[in-house]
């Protein structure tokens, strides 16, 4: 009994499973009920309509939902109507597809929620194109459609009653498993043996904050959605208050207080290094043993070993001190063993807080403001979308592609030898993405996955030649593509290329296009590849400098907003989450660009080093604001401030507005710094404060050497 309920227990924590089930529970009614029932002719339009809408699906509030589906049922029906009108004529036909398909994609600019739609919407339109001339009335197939949209919406509607929390626990748990990952990134830096690849751990480590940041903004939008309900449950604020302290978390784990290259000079005979990443490496087990629970519903236990361990390394530092009481360099360990202490300090205290999470709504009120992607009127829509209409923009580049590809696509079509031409659509669609990098890694493993599922396919045709065999492998087939798609895309698109010819055989027509299924997947990703490559191609409009000038602006408009708080005392106010959540989103901006330069075609080897390099430092710099950050609290030291204030305005002026650095000048405050750090009536506070200027400081000259080496190499 036990195990059962065990095993139950993980079904109800396990969403991709709950999803799963979802998903054969609409197939299985879309297929084999409407067998069974005598509707053999629905099945397919019914089925793809369906389809169609579980990839419009997006997470929100109940209300929302209701209002979505009602969006796509209209959308869904009005495009499917318009293109049975449309299809005797030809030209009008390709014209209104192309345009229309841009059109829809330009919607995202309005927001992830009308990206989805948009994108189901436009998939829709080449499903339409599947059954065009087979039914005798010109809104059958669009009803057709609508009954699936309306199955799936009901069945989506259904499971989120039954768990409306499900997306809120699955996104926290994602966030503090990412944060794990980060933490054991940042555990690798303290090992004596790594002496010659600290910058390459130091980029990988930029990377993987990029997927915690990512992860925290799904979970924001998540939570927000649902705190703009008239009445928040005390179940959502609880999770509100998890997800500010992942924030805070995040904001400990990507502080650095030390030049990692130097830790192994100074420190690797001693066990202090080997103690330091114990209990960062704790930290992490810590972060998914809180997903686990936020998963299970469960209160979180921390650890009482960990705080022993913890306590190890202080006793082991104090002994190291004493032994070496004129080596300086202990004190940036001191830095690391403070913030670590905080991290673990916050993990005992959710143990402790975790059943008093009962607060007043209001108190959260200010919080509905850090996201708003609903439409405000008119002008709100026309503000939203008027910011998009240059090629400066990567969504209007992508909408004009997709409707390049769409024409090209169904020209293609109307030849003789493409038969089931619309085939090229799909997959130039699902190929051609918004960047060249995307598109790229997708056209093999779509070419991939179509040969080895036509392959398959054709022994599973003829070893299950009964109409009931078929109807289940759909449902398996189609399950298993939205279990994977976001996972193995190969296997995916394996998955999709099986099912599609299981519908085709329904008519009768499994083997006869089992060749034009290949030929029209080689077109169709020629097609996205030619559109990515020559319209607009992402290298012409990365603008390096741009991407520079913005993520240095964020990270000294975070730097302000802390610098603020040293002046006037610490608060967690909506400005400085939002500076701090700013200078994050814009460091991934700048290493999405960085990454992207490496599968350009005749990449430059020269540039692409010297913008790892960059992004290393850029990184860098924004860790030691965080660490600034993490910290804040009010100082009186006017010698400090004053510091600290010379090093805001001296990073503005060097990194914003281009002006000469005067090294013999920073050399001196450097020494101003060292002297000052001496001093044995110093606190730990101030200490940290000088350590993370000085820090600043040293690393600034090499980071204008690489800006200045980047913006050359992209000029020529």
């Amino acid at each position: 009994m036990n195990n059962l309920q065990q095993l139950f227990q993980n079904f109800k924590s396990n969403s991709i499973l709950i999803y799963c089930l979802q998903i054969f529970i609409v197939l299985s009614g879309t297929t084999l009920g409407l067998y069974f029932l005598g509707f053999e002719k629905l099945i397919v339009p019914i089925t793809l309509g369906a389809i169609a809408t579980a990839l419009t699906d997006f997470d929100d509030r109940l209300s929302i939902r209701l209002r979505n589906l009602g969006y796509v049922c209209i959308l869904f029906f009005s495009v499917s109507s318009i293109l049975e009108f449309l299809y005797p004529y030809k030209l009008l036909f390709l014209t209104y597809l192309s345009l229309s398909s841009g059109a829809f994609i330009l919607m995202g600019a309005l927001g992830q929620r009308y990206a989805t739609i948009s994108f189901g919407t436009v998939l829709l339109s080449i499903y339409t194109m599947f059954g065009l001339g087979e039914y005798q009335e010109w809104y059958q197939q669009p009803s057709y459609f609508v009954m699936g949209t309306l199955w799936y919406g009901l069945s989506s509607i259904v499971f989120y009653l039954l768990k409306p929390t499900q997306a809120i626990q699955d996104n926290l748990a994602q966030s503090y498993l990412a944060m794990s990952q980060l933490l054991l990134s940042k555990a690798r830096l303290f090992d004596p043996d790594n002496t010659d690849n600290v910058e390459q751990l130091l980029y990988e480590l930029s990377l993987q904050n990029s997927l915690v940041v990512q992860q925290l903004n799904i979970t924001k939008s998540s939570l927000l959605t649902r705190l703009k309900a008239s009445r928040a449950n005390q179940k959502t604020i609880y999770w509100l208050n998890l997800y500010f302290l992942a924030q805070d978390i995040h904001e400990q784990a990507t502080s650095n207080y030390l030049h990692y290259e130097n830790i192994q000079k100074n420190f690797s005979r001693t066990d202090l290094i080997y103690r330091i990443q114990k209990n960062v490496r704790l930290q992490a087990i810590n972060c998914q043993k809180l997903a686990e629970a936020i998963l299970r519903q469960q209160n979180f236990q921390a650890n009482l070993e960990n705080t022993t361990v913890l306590n190890h390394l202080e006793n082991s530092m104090r002994e190291w001190i004493q032994k070496n009481p004129h080596n300086l360099e202990v004190k940036n360990l001191l830095l690391v063993l403070k913030n670590l202490k905080n991290v673990e300090e916050q993990f005992s205290n959710l143990s402790i807080e975790q059943d008093n999470y009962q607060q007043s709504y209001s108190k959260h009120q200010d919080n509905l403001n850090l996201l708003d992607d609903d439409i405000h009127g008119i002008q709100d829509l026309w503000l939203k979308v008027k910011q998009h209409l240059s090629a400066e923009s990567a969504l209007f580049r992508h909408a004009v592609r997709i409707s390049f590809v769409f024409a090209v696509g169904y020209a293609l079509s109307l030849l003789p030898f493409a038969k089931n031409g619309y085939w090229i659509l799909l997959t130039s669609l699902f190929v051609c993405q918004i960047s060249y990098f995307a598109t790229k890694s997708r056209l093999k493993l779509r070419t991939l996955g179509t040969v080895l599922g036509v392959i398959l396919g054709i022994p599973i045709l003829y070893f299950v030649p009964s109409i009931e065999g078929q109807l289940v492998l759909i449902v398996i087939c189609g399950v298993s593509f939205f279990y994977l798609r976001s996972k193995k895309y190969a296997m995916a698109t394996l998955m999709a290329t099986l099912m599609v010819l299981l519908i085709f055989n329904l008519k009768g027509s499994g083997y006869a296009i089992i060749l034009p299924r290949i030929i029209d997947t080689l077109l169709g990703c020629l097609i996205a590849w030619f559109a990515v490559s020559f319209i607009w191609p992402d290298w012409n409009f990365r603008n390096i400098s741009n991407n520079i000038r913005k993520s240095s602006q964020a990270t000294l408009d975070y730097f302000d907003a802390i610098v603020e708080q040293y002046q006037q005392g610490k608060n967690n106010s909506v400005d400085y989450r939002k500076a701090r959540r700013f200078a994050h989103n814009a460091q991934i901006e700048l290493s999405n660009m960085i990454s992207s330069l490496s599968t350009e075609p005749n990449p430059n080897q020269t540039l692409i080093h010297n913008a790892f390099r960059y992004l290393v430092y850029s990184h860098s710099q924004l860790s030691y604001v965080s660490a600034l950050g993490s910290h804040r609290e009010l100082i009186h030291d006017t010698q400090v401030l004053d510091l600290m204030l010379w090093c805001q305005q001296t990073l503005n002026d060097a990194l914003i507005h281009s002006k000469p650095l005067d090294q013999t000048l920073i050399q001196q405050k450097l020494n101003e710094i060292q002297f000052i750090s001496t001093q044995d009536d110093l606190s730990d506070n101030l200490l940290l404060a000088l350590k993370q200027i000085s820090l600043l400081l040293e690393t600034l000259p090499e980071l204008l050497k690489l800006k200045n080496t980047l913006l050359e190499l992209e000029i020529k």
